[in-house]
């Protein structure tokens, strides 16, 4: 058996993957909207955070400012989550 290196993924594909990602997500936050805002609110920022990581992948600074947005994202997912149980 011969092991050779792999070719790492195109930067092309990502995008498209982040894409299709991020439309899923607008499509779930349609469906949230009779929803909560703090839902509502968890995938907006989820939507817009893959649609600047698919931005991202040729510019480091909309990359870094995705970065903060997932912070953002997550932060408040978390605070759902815990609101959720209480």
């Amino acid at each position: 058996m011969v092991i050779t290196e792999l070719e790492p993924p195109s930067k092309d594909g990502k995008v498209v993957w982040l894409c299709v990602w991020g439309v899923f997500t607008l499509l779930n936050l349609i469906g949230t909207l009779n929803a909560n805002r703090v839902v509502q609110f968890v995938f907006a920022s989820l939507t817009a955070l893959f649609f600047l990581l698919a931005a991202g992948v040729d510019n480091r600074d909309i990359h870094i400012l995705a970065g903060y947005v997932g912070i953002v994202c997550g932060s408040s997912a978390l605070y759902l989550g815990w609101a959720e149980v209480m």
